[in-house]
């Protein structure tokens, strides 16, 4: 793996003494297959059969109760083409999990559709869930989950995520998983480094600012939201969230899942937050804030 000067420069400045570590995970380490059970249509007493007739291996995923490690990426059979289960990695089943009880919840960035069926399966299909995407290729990826997920209580929205708030309509929950560097693809493709560098970066978080604000303006008061990356840029985690915080009156809240170890944000005001690396779960590297309004 070419690793680009400006990647290893800020990585190393980054992570200190883990750096060496943590890139061993993309480099050498195999990646972790994982799917969700989707308890819309199965249960995990079925879907473990299932694998077991295909000759695949699996075990629990600690933090999320629907997950399954698997030891084959080959499972588009027809149980999955079904909707029985969902392909997904497994650090990403973390974020929907912290947005449960809502009766109005909202996913700004859907597509493809792996936390919104998520969203709508800790939902049990009641309520309203509301998936937004203003890509229309992406959007037919993320209606064609949604149906083949067995999805019921979701609308589909067309529309820029960055004035969502001018629609007019309040949610109790919103998830916002953000699209980024996405540092945490590297287990799968090398295809991030040749297009890492900072000026990218830069304009990605432009972009990351005002989903999060939009978002914001769309909670109801006392409402939760959610933000997400699979990536490990400072300028697109801890300082996009300082940016909500010194432009909304919001309140970060403590991250707290179990099963999974989550180092703290890397500032004062995003301590609450939580990283989750490679070398401590063997995952993609994720980033998630818990942020209620006017707390």
């Amino acid at each position: 793996m070419k690793v680009p000067i400006e990647f290893d420069t800020y990585h190393r400045r980054l992570l200190g003494g883990e750096y060496r570590e943590f890139m061993d995970y993309f480099i050498r380490k195999p990646t972790r297959y994982s799917i969700r059970v989707n308890t819309l249509k199965s249960d995990a007493r079925e879907v473990k059969r299932i694998l077991a007739e295909h000759n695949i291996q699996y075990g629990d995923v600690r933090w999320c109760p629907d997950g399954l490690w698997v030891d084959s990426n080959e499972l588009d059979f027809t149980e999955h083409q079904l909707g029985l289960f969902y392909i997904q990695s497994a650090s990403s089943m973390l974020p929907p999990q912290l947005l449960a009880g809502g009766s109005r919840a909202l996913d700004l960035c859907a597509a493809p559709g792996g936390k919104t069926t998520h969203l709508a399966q800790l939902m049990g299909n009641r309520g309203l869930l509301a998936a937004n995407d203003n890509n229309p290729q992406r959007i037919r990826g993320l209606v064609y989950n949604i149906q083949r997920c067995g999805v019921s209580n979701a609308a589909v929205v067309k529309y820029d995520g960055c004035h969502f708030h001018q629609l007019g309509e309040r949610f109790d929950r919103i998830l916002v998983d953000a699209p980024c560097s996405s540092v945490g693809t590297l287990r799968q493709t090398t295809e991030v480094l040749r297009k890492w560098n900072l000026e990218w970066v830069r304009q990605l978080t432009v972009v990351q600012r005002k989903l999060l604000l939009s978002a914001y303006d769309s909670l109801t008061e006392g409402g939760l939201l959610v933000y997400s990356t699979c990536t490990t840029t400072r300028e697109e985690n801890e300082d996009a969230i300082e940016y909500l915080l010194k432009e909304r009156h919001a309140r970060t809240v403590k991250v707290k899942l179990d099963g999974v170890r989550l180092r703290p944000g890397l500032t004062e005001n995003t301590f609450d937050c939580a990283r989750v690396y490679p070398q401590d779960n063997d995952t993609e590297p994720y980033f998630i804030a818990e942020v209620v309004k006017n707390g």
